[in-house]
């Protein structure tokens, strides 16, 4: 089955088996300095040991080992990640997809999804069991937990506050605002 979408979220515990005995730059084979400094990663990690990396650089490694590749395929690529990490990545994303290439995250975690990905698959194993291009749709929620707005927002909801798909938290609290006065 072909899946839709530039940035395609794929709600699913897949994970990538890598080499882990492997320096860095064994795995980033092409223009490593230049892809290293891309992802925010110093040309010095080149000679250390996969193994021997953080879990948010083994993702990084692993991405910039990627970005030649026409499909780009990230698993549980948020692991170990900060916000403002996300939220570069999440723009770096949009950037390579401009280049008329697709990624696809693997993950459990939400919040790599929100305001990044423009179609989401639940799958069990290799069957996509349902898919739904908004963040807001409950059914995606059945294996993974909602980004922390939009579970505020739909417990808003259950409470009979009516707040729009808001997935900027400046956004919600000027809507918050306005609800109030």
């Amino acid at each position: 089955m072909e899946l839709e979408g530039r940035i395609i979220g794929i709600i699913s515990n897949k994970k990538e088996e890598v080499d882990e005995e492997k320096s860095v730059e064994e795995l980033v084979t092409y223009r490593t300095d230049d892809s290293l400094k891309m992802v925010n990663l110093s040309t010095e990690i080149k000679n250390k040991k996969y193994k021997d990396l953080s879990s948010k650089d083994k993702n990084k490694v692993l991405l910039a080992s990627k970005l030649q590749d026409k499909e780009i395929k990230l698993y549980d690529f948020s692991k170990g990640m900060t916000k403002k990490e996300l939220d570069f990545f999440k723009r770096l994303f949009k950037r390579i997809t401009s280049y008329n290439k697709q990624i696809f995250l693997y993950s459990k975690d939400a919040e790599i999804f929100l305001n990044c990905v423009d179609h989401i698959y639940l799958t069990n194993g290799e069957n996509v069991m349902y898919t739904s291009t908004s963040m807001f749709d409950p059914t995606i929620y059945m294996e993974m937990d909602p980004p922390e707005i939009i579970d505020f927002i739909l417990r808003c909801e259950d409470l009979g506050v009516r707040l729009d798909e808001y997935t900027d938290i400046n956004d919600l609290i000027k809507a918050i605002y306005r609800i109030k006065s």
